[in-house]
């Protein structure tokens, strides 16, 4: 067996820009970064960033948990599978913040990729061929009469895939979406209620919403209309839902239900959505990795993880501006606005400075 001793570092900023859906207003993000070292120096590192308004932890809550690792080390064996390694360090270390399992999962993953000298997404899938995966950009642009515009301004810099928050006011957003679709008939378009549309307010517009052929319509409805919902013929996506696994189950099984989104930060790590996307997938469903304003170790998390699972729709890991809370840095399987393999160690995440410098 390994020991690998832990080390939490808090990062604290002001948010560069607003922030859409269930954060609007948010002006600061907070994160913990987890860094897990080995006697010889060889270490991992993970993320836990919950989401105020969003995720069912604190980020108070997670570091509670993770700083108990430091007077308790990890205990692994690295010649284990991932799974193996993952599972008796979590049995050692009760963890109940998803934010925290993610941090200890990632870095452990992290770790073991510098050691085996491959990238996490190989260690995950084993050596099967790994097609570039699409990210979708998230529009911020609150005010729906500047969507048309704010769309223009994406696509000229080459986005074709776009993701928009909808919800407080359906017909003046189905106006402007109208618009934009009209002057970009290719671009592949998703829609996110956050459970904000009422069933008997999303009834009366579903001629509009399948007039813009949409790649997937997340989270419209709140938890109670969802069964009446799926009766409708719309792409729907399970987002939030899924951390309710018995009842994201009865829903899937109703075949109308075209993907799950996976937030592994929100769902509690690797494993867990592991475990969400073959659900889904034995129903019919594809699913996609997306962020919740995560930083960079989530992010590069996200991307292993959306090159091992190979889902045929894009992720949701474009830019945001809690990113820039953090030092410069590189992400090897990020290029651009595709995700792609690489033969970097762990995460292949670079910082040019350190995150607690």
């Amino acid at each position: 067996m390994t020991e690998l001793h832990a080390r939490l570092d808090l990062l604290d900023g002001a948010l560069p820009a607003s922030l859409v859906g269930a954060s609007a207003g948010l002006s600061r993000r907070r994160f913990a970064l987890l860094t897990l070292t080995r006697g010889d120096g060889t270490a991992g590192i993970g993320e836990a960033s919950p989401l105020p308004g969003y995720s069912p932890d604190s980020i108070d809550e997670a570091c509670d948990e993770l700083r108990r690792l430091i007077d308790e080390p990890v205990h692994v064996d690295p010649l284990g599978t991932p799974f193996e390694l993952l599972s008796s360090a979590l049995a050692g270390h009760s963890l109940q913040a998803p934010s925290a399992r993610f941090a200890l999962e990632t870095a452990l993953l992290d770790w073991l990729g510098h050691t085996r000298g491959e990238p996490v997404h190989r260690i995950l899938a084993g050596e099967v061929d790994c097609v570039p995966i699409p990210v979708a950009d998230l529009v911020l642009e609150t005010d729906p009469a500047r969507w048309p515009e704010a769309v223009d301004a994406m696509r000229a810099t080459g986005a074709a895939d776009l993701k928009l928050k909808i919800g407080l006011d359906l017909s003046r957003e189905l106006a402007a979406l109208a618009t934009v679709r009209k002057a970009h008939p290719n671009i592949r378009l998703r829609l996110d209620g956050n459970g904000r549309v009422p069933l008997d307010v999303l009834r009366p517009h579903v001629s509009s919403l399948e007039a813009l052929e949409l790649e997937i319509l997340e989270e419209p409805v709140p938890r109670r209309d969802w069964p009446d919902a799926l009766e409708l013929p719309l792409p729907f996506a399970l987002d939030e839902t899924l951390r309710d696994r018995e009842y994201a189950e009865r829903l899937l099984q109703s075949g109308n239900v075209r993907a799950a989104v996976l937030k592994p930060t929100v769902l509690g790590g690797f494993r867990a959505s592991l475990e969400i996307a073959e659900l889904a997938g034995s129903f019919g469903a594809d699913c996609l990795v997306s962020h919740t304003f995560d930083g960079p170790v989530a992010r590069a998390a996200g991307a292993e993880l959306a090159l091992a699972l190979q889902s045929g729709l894009a992720a949701g890991l474009g830019t945001h501006p809690a990113l820039d809370v953090w030092p410069a840095h590189r992400i090897d399987a990020v290029r651009g606005r595709s995700i792609a393999t690489h033969d970097s160690p762990g995460l292949g995440l670079h910082f040019e400075e350190a995150p607690d410098a």
